[in-house]
Parts: structure tokens; C-alpha cells; sequence
């Protein structure tokens, strides 16, 4: 059974098909995170910023993300959250930019599949790393229709419900949020039939300093590539005269149903070339002819059976040793992301984002032919053989890298084996307030400084409601 998706073309008058099969009961997301039921659509005013914005999650989750400037200069121009000015920042800039028309003068698709090709070699042209092609499904898309995303599209106090504009191409008319909220999530995926994910992978030397400022730059800088990708790549499907409509959808979803990643036992999107180590930026949902990709097994579902590595460093016991569980109709591991949430406002003086479930990952090397070869193996191997490999290739990574993640990264003035608030960097200008110039013991040393693992999770929970 199939349906047919008529579009006219505003220069020729002519009309173009597609012809798409039915929408499956279910998506397929591969082996990492596999569908077994119902989905209720994730609701984005219960996600953790918008909770914390409301006051949700305690005083102190409050004040950390609302009222605190972090003393770093980097920090504050990569973090929205933390900088003294939001016009600083280039993420909030090009959010408060009005998004530009479709093209009347649209180009006409007869090769989806050689158009998917194009937008790919495009979307890697315009800066992103990895980019994948999903057939949307209706479980994929934000309950609201239109994520919320600070400082889209207006004034720097608003959010995208208020000012986004979306285009009907066929109608040739203006056509508010309120108008694409009314539809249900399967009309607008029948309307919008392909989903694209475009994303940057965070450098692989400072994102060794986890739970550090030098992380938090590896992190935050490659989000704001991803997002000025993203929009470069939203304006050029929208100069081709085709719909494009960032953030409507839940990006790891994308990323699992067009095969760039695996989902993780840390709950991290792992990829082939970049491991654990990218991002999940809003996706453009679209009506542009495109064939979709299809999800890969990487070998992640044997391998965290076994590992549990991540599981191990955590320092507030927010990932499971346990087996998969279902949640929102989906089997996978199921993090705890309020105890990994609420630990920030006690550590915003030494780092912002933990990061060291990333880092621990075997997966998260630097894109070595070594690194390439055992990901071959594993990836090759089959699946019934696959354990014992397993175990050999994470000895092997608890023998040359170790258990914990504690390297020393100096970069661009800033030292990991300097204790944060110590002396955070030793830029000639800093700005940060730098109470002891006096080194920590490691700063001599190969091994960087970090804080104690494990700590008390019920101590800071506590606090934090408070």
C-alpha cells in the first residue's frame, strides 16, 4: 500500500510526485534501542532546562542556570546560560536572526537518492562531521510540533513557538506554529516526510580534560559549529524552494533510524569514526525528495553488555550496571538524568558539563588506523562470536589507557593539572578571578587534576531541593 505525495512547483506549474511507503507501526532504530510498543511523544516542557527554568528542580538548579556568569571567558562566550551578555554569543545571535523565505523558484528532484548524496557532501561543505537521512516516523516528533529552543527566531526573552514562520509550499502561504500544532504528528510526518541530522564531532585532546573547563570548551565549541552548520544548511534547502524545519524532532532518534550512531549504555549517541564523543543538534525536518538511510550495527550492543565502564566512573552513580528496560516504549538503558543533572550547581566553579562518561568510553579514540581496524573487527564479527573479542578489546583499553580518564591537556594557556578556581587559565588578559595562583600537586605531572569519583549522590540531591 503505498500514498502519493503531490508538491507544485511555483516556476513551472508542473507537479512532481513521490511515492513513499506507509508509515510502519513502528520505527526501527537498530539493536542499541529497539522499539517494542507505544510511544508518547516526548513533551519539551518536562525536559530538564525548561524544568529548571520554572524552578522545578530546586533553588539551587535555579540559580545555577538562570542567575550564574562563570568566571571563565570561554565559558561565557560557548555557554548561553553562564555568559554576561547573550548577544555574546553567537548560538543566541543567530537564533535572534529572522529565518529567511523558500525560494519560489524551486529546483526540481528527479534522483532523490542523488539529492541526498548532494545535501550530505553539502551539510560536511558547510562545517557538520557526520550527516544521516531518516524516514520520519510520528514517535520522532516533539509533542509540541516545534521543540523549544531559546532565542529562535525573536527577541533574546522568547522561544520558537512564538515567532517561527514555516512555509506551505503547495499553498503558497504564510503558515503559523499554531496551524502545524492542530496537525497530528502522523499528518505532519506524511507532510514532511524526511528527516536530516547534521552534527559535529567535539575535539578529541580537550575533551580529555572532562570535568573541566577545557572540556566544557571542547563540548560547548563544537555545539555552536554544529548550530551554525545546521543553519547554513536550513537556508540551503530552503534557496533549492523546499520546507526547512529545525527542531522538531528528537535528534537521537535521527541519529539511531539513519544509521550515524548507536545508543550507549552512558545514553550517548556512539558513532563509527568519532565514538561517543558528538553531538545531537536540532534536525531539519523536510520536504525535499531524499532517500533515507538505514540503521548499522557497530558492534555498541555487545560491547556495553560487557563493558560498563561508564557505569564505573560515573561520579553520581547515574548509569546503570543492569540490563535494558523498557521506558516510553523503547528498550535501552535507562539513565537517571536528574541525579547527572543536579550536581552541576555544586561544580560550576570547576566545570559545567561532567563529560567523563564520554570519555571513558572505549569507543571515544582519536580517528586512528588502529582505532578504525578494531572497530572493523568487531563490527565484522559475528554476532554469537562477538564476547570474547568484546573482552579482549577492553582489557586492552584498561591496560593502555586505564580505568579512569585522568590525562593532563594543556591547551591555548589553559592546564588540566591546575586545579579549577586555583588559577583556571593562565591567559594574558583573563578576565576569571583567580583567588590561589598556587599549582595542584599534579600540575608537575602527566596526570591532570579531578575531582573525587563517586561522590555522595544523595548529598547534593538533597541540597538541591533546598
Amino acid at each position: 500500500m503505498h500514498e502519493t505525495l503531490e508538491r507544485v512547483s511555483e516556476t513551472t506549474g508542473t507537479r512532481t510526485a513521490q511515492v513513499l511507503e506507509e508509515l510502519p507501526v513502528l520505527p526501527n532504530y537498530g539493536r542499541t534501542a529497539e522499539v517494542v510498543g507505544p510511544v508518547i511523544n516526548v513533551n519539551t516542557e518536562q525536559m530538564p532546562h525548561p524544568k529548571t527554568i520554572r524552578g522545578e528542580l530546586g533553588k539551587a538548579a535555579f540559580n545555577w542556570y538562570r542567575n550564574t556568569v562563570s568566571k571563565d571567558p570561554l565559558t561565557r562566550v560557548t555557554s548561553s546560560s553562564h555568559c554576561a551578555d547573550k548577544r555574546n554569543y553567537l548560538t543566541s545571535v543567530m537564533g535572534d536572526s529572522v529565518k529567511g523565505k523558500i525560494n519560489e523558484r524551486r529546483v526540481e528532484v528527479d534522483d532523490p537518492a542523488a539529492m541526498a548524496r548532494h545535501i550530505k557532501r553539502v551539510s560536511k561543505h558547510l562545517g557538520s562531521d557526520l550527516v544521516g537521512i531518516a524516514r520520519t516516523h510520528p514517535s520522532m516528533l516533539y509533542a509540541s510540533g516545534a521543540r523549544y529552543q531559546e532565542n529562535e527566531g525573536g527577541a533574546l526573552e522568547t522561544s520558537t513557538d512564538q515567532h517561527l514562520t514555516l512555509v506551505d509550499n503547495s499553498m503558497g502561504r504564510d503558515t503559523r506554529p499554531d496551524d502545524i500544532k492542530q496537525m497530528t504528528p502522523e499528518q505532519v510526518a506524511k507532510r514532511f516526510p524526511f528527516v536530516i541530522i547534521s552534527t559535529t564531532a567535539w575535539d578529541y585532546r580537550t575533551l580529555q580534560a572532562h570535568r573541566h573547563i577545557l572540556g566544557d570548551a571542547s563540548y560547548h565549541t563544537s555545539g555552536m559549529r554544529a548550530a551554525l552548520a545546521n543553519k547554513a544548511l536550513e537556508g540551503y534547502i530552503r534557496e533549492l524552494g523546499y520546507t526547512a524545519i529545525r527542531g522538531a524532532t528528537v535528534p537521537q532518534t535521527v541519529a539511531l533510524a539513519s544509521g550515524i550512531a548507536n545508543l550507549g549504555r552512558n545514553g550517548m549517541l556512539i558513532s563509527d569514526r568519532y565514538g561517543a564523543r558528538i553531538h545531537a543538534p536540532d534536525t531539519i525536518l523536510t520536504d525535499l525528495p531524499l532517500v533515507a538511510d538505514a540503521p548499522v550495527d557497530l558492534g555498541v550492543e555487545d560491547f556495553c553488555k560487557i563493558c560498563r565502564k561508564c557505569a564505573v566512573v560515573c561520579p553520581t552513580n547515574s548509569l546503570s550496571f543492569e540490563d535494558k528496560v523498557v521506558y516510553n516504549g523503547v528498550k535501552k538503558y535507562k539513565t537517571n538524568w536528574m541525579s547527572c543533572y543536579k550536581l552541576r550547581p555544586f561544580v560550576h566553579e570547576f566545570w559545567t558539563s561532567c563529560l567523563s562518561c564520554i570519555a571513558i568510553c572505549p569507543f571515544t579514540k582519536d580517528d586512528t588506523w588502529w582505532r578504525r581496524t578494531a572497530g572493523w573487527a568487531l563490527k565484522t564479527t559475528p554476532i554469537a562470536a562477538r564476547p570474547p573479542l568484546v573482552r579482549g578489546l577492553k582489557w586492552l583499553d584498561d591496560q593502555i589507557w586505564g580505568t579512569e580518564r585522568k590525562s593532563r591537556v594543556r591547551f591555548m594557556g589553559y592546564d588540566s593539572g591546575i586545579k579549577p578556581g586555583d588559577k583556571a587559565c593562565t591567559i594574558a588578559g583573563c578576565t576569571a578571578t583567580h583567588e590561589n595562583n598556587e599549582p595542584s600537586q599534579a600540575a608537575d605531572g602527566k596526570i591532570g587534576y579531578y575531582a573525587p569519583l563517586k561522590q555522595n549522590t544523595e548529598r547534593f540531591v538533597k541540597r538541591s531541593n533546598v
